[in-house]
């Protein structure tokens, strides 16, 4: 394979995995679920899923955690 096409390769696949991202603020207006709000962005709500975040999904029943002596 030519160098050329194993860079091109390379390429797309990196462009596959890159994570979208939006750079706009704006008033949170609910919170849907655990990592999920809704942002009034021009006069309409969007929304929006935090990556990453680890929390109760709405309706979960969240227990303490145990104690280890």
């Amino acid at each position: 394979m030519p160098l050329s096409q194993l860079l091109l390769a390379v390429v797309l696949v990196l462009l596959q995995v890159v994570p979208a991202f939006a750079d706009f603020s704006g008033l949170v207006v609910s919170v849907l679920d655990g990592d999920t709000i809704e942002v009034l962005h021009n006069h309409r709500p969007e929304r929006i899923r935090l990556s990453g975040i680890d929390c109760p999904e709405k309706g979960q029943v969240v227990r303490p955690p145990k104690l280890v002596v």
